[in-house]
Formats: structure tokens, sequence, C-alpha cells
């Protein structure tokens, strides 16, 4: 059943205590979206919960939509309006205002299943977890597609002690279980956080995984299911194509991978074998953001606009690492060394063989 289907209850369904959830959505400039998002909250089959949303400085009609739902909707939905103060301070400014037992987000442009709440409470009623880890789909808005994330782990698999190792290891190893969205947690553990966030205020990229590092420690049990719950909006448009030094200089941000390295010292994972897998994720991503700006150059002059991004400074380390790197397949070092020596003949080369591979995989 999609969340369309189901009707809109208005009634707040009041638990002992505390309400269950706390569902926080920050929103900046996200007007034509909104009612799709709030209304995959008010159309859960689950209903103890409160939502807040954070407007973060809005210059659309944003601001207003959420005073119009709060006006609708007064027991269920509180609104902060706040100055422009950057994603994770929003998210932040949610989390002090939490009064559920557990917070649980959502972006402005994305939705829930129906399910969603019911799933995460079930499994919290069964498993008494501090953490729920859940599996989502991406929506592709250019053609209405749909993708299904990757699962990581059996579904209900249970993480306690020395098995959250294996948490740690995904955070260290891939960015599938970064998400703060894919996840239900425990507020204490989200403001008993006393890291400085204001420090990476400019930056949006990676708050989810600073965000998700303090609770994740802290949790004794954690909980993963498989069933995808939450609809994530890839817009055509959500990443110019153009090449921006300083967006990818965010990108590459060294401040927070050093938080992770804190975190891994914390784990007793800051071995060699783990600093590698770090290492392999950093040159996966790298490498992944430039085939993205590379395959859209329709001419030499935009590859040379790619290729003129200061690559060596992100390379150069892996490049000497490569070889000892169990992690790294050797094809990275081929890529690698196109890239320093701005070779458009090669890496050509290597577009046109991707596509050869993806078509032969579609059949087509």
């Amino acid at each position: 059943m999609l969340y369309e289907d189901v009707p809109i209850d208005t009634a707040k369904e009041q638990g002992e205590g505390n309400m269950l959830f706390s569902i926080l959505v920050p929103v900046y400039n996200s007007e034509i979206y909104l009612k799709e998002c709030f209304d995959s909250v008010l159309r859960q089959s689950e209903q103890d919960y409160e939502l807040v949303l954070v407007d973060d400085g809005s210059t659309d009609g944003g601001g207003a939509i959420c005073d119009a739902y709060q006006a609708k909707f007064p027991d269920r939905i509180r609104v902060i309006h706040q100055k422009n103060q950057g994603l994770i301070l929003a998210r932040r400014a949610g989390i002090r205002a939490a009064q559920g037992a557990y917070c649980m987000f959502l972006d402005a442009d994305d939705a829930y299943e129906p399910e969603c709440l019911s799933t995460v409470r079930e499994t919290i009623e069964r498993t008494k977890a501090d953490v729920v880890i859940f599996n989502n789909y991406s929506y592709f808005e250019e053609d209405g597609s749909i993708e299904p994330n990757k699962i990581v782990f059996p579904d209900q698999t249970e993480f306690t002690g020395e098995q959250k190792r294996l948490i740690y290891q995904e955070l260290i190893a891939s960015e599938r279980l970064n998400n703060i969205w894919m996840k239900a947690i425990q507020t204490p553990l989200l403001q008993n956080d006393d890291t400085d966030y204001t420090l990476y205020a400019d930056n949006p990229h990676g708050e989810d995984l600073l965000q998700s590092l303090y609770p994740l420690t802290h949790a004794k049990t954690i909980v993963y299911r498989d069933k995808m719950l939450y609809r994530y909006r890839r817009h055509s448009s959500s990443m110019t194509r153009v090449m921006d030094f300083q967006r990818m200089e965010q990108m590459f941000d060294d401040k927070k991978e050093l938080q992770l390295r804190r975190y891994m010292t914390i784990w007793g994972m800051d071995t060699q074998e783990e600093i590698d897998r770090l290492q392999a994720r950093k040159t996966r991503g790298a490498l992944t953001t430039f085939w993205f700006f590379y395959r859209a150059a329709k001419t030499n002059q935009e590859k040379k606009a790619v290729l003129a991004y200061p690559w060596k400074a992100r390379f150069r380390m892996q490049e000497r690492s490569l070889k000892t790197n169990q992690y790294l397949p050797r094809k990275y070092l081929v890529q690698i060394r196109a890239i320093l020596h701005h070779n458009i003949w090669l890496l050509d080369g290597i577009c046109a063989l991707g596509k050869r591979k993806m078509r032969a995989q579609h059949g087509a």
C-alpha cells in the first residue's frame, strides 16, 4: 500500500508518559515537497508520535506551510523557526526539542512508507533496542523509477557487546549505514552527545555519519531491519554536474574523517586493517565523484575543467598505498594514474568500457 492511499488520522494517541516517537524534519526551501512529506507521517498506521518541523530560515513558502500544518494539527505538530544555520544545526534544534522516547528523522523532500513507525515500534517492543536501523529505497524523480537499497545484514539481526563491531566496521568501510534518517534512536543517546556541531555547520556533507557515531557507540542493543520503510528522493538536479571547487572541498572535508578516526580508537579498531578499509572507502568515494563529473563533460574543454581540480592532493597518498591495500582493486590504480596524468584518451576508454558493460548487463 502506498502512503498516498492511507487516510490521515487527526487524533493523537495518548500513551503512558511521553509519546514514543519524535519525528524531526528540517525544512529549508523545499515547499513543493512538504505536503507529500508531512502527509506521509500523518498517514502512519502507528499514531504515537509528535512531528517537529524545524524551519531553517526558508526564503520560499516553506515556513508558512509548516505553520498551516501546525494550525490544522495543533496537538500533533510543533514548529521551530530559526535563522538559517544549515542542516546539521537544524537537526540538533529538533533533537533538543524532542519529547518522544525515540527520535526519527525525515528529510523534507522524502517520505515514510505507511508501516514505517509500526514496524519500528514492534521491533522496539520485541527487542528493547536502543537503536533500530531500517532499509530504504531510492525514488528517481526524473523517470519515476525506484531502486532498493542493498541489504547489509539479515533481517532482525541484533547487535550487542562485541557484535557491535560489525556495525562499526560497516561505518568504516562503506556509506551504507550512514544516513541518520534510516535510524530510530533513543532520544537521550542524541541529547547527551556534547559534540560541538557548530564546527561542521558550514558543510552538509557527511553530517549523518557524524551524528550517528555517539549513539551507535553508546547503544546497548542495535537491531537491523531489512524492510524498506523510507523513500529517498533522487532529484535530477540534486547535484549539479558543473565543477564547483568549493563544493568539492566540502565533500572531501578532513574534519569529519578525524572524528571517525577518534571513534575508531574508542572502538579499539584503529588497526592498520581498519585504516586500509577507511582508505579504500575514501578512494572509492573520490573516484565516484570524479566519474560523476567527467561522464557529464561533453567536450575536451569541459573534461579539462574537471581535471583542473587538484586531484593530486586526493589521490597521491592512495596511489602510494594501493599496492599494499587489500581492499582496493588494482583497477583503481589505473584510473588514478590516468586522472593524475590528465590522460583523456585513457579516461574516455574507461568510460566507453563502462558503458558497454552496462549495456551488456541490461541485455541491450
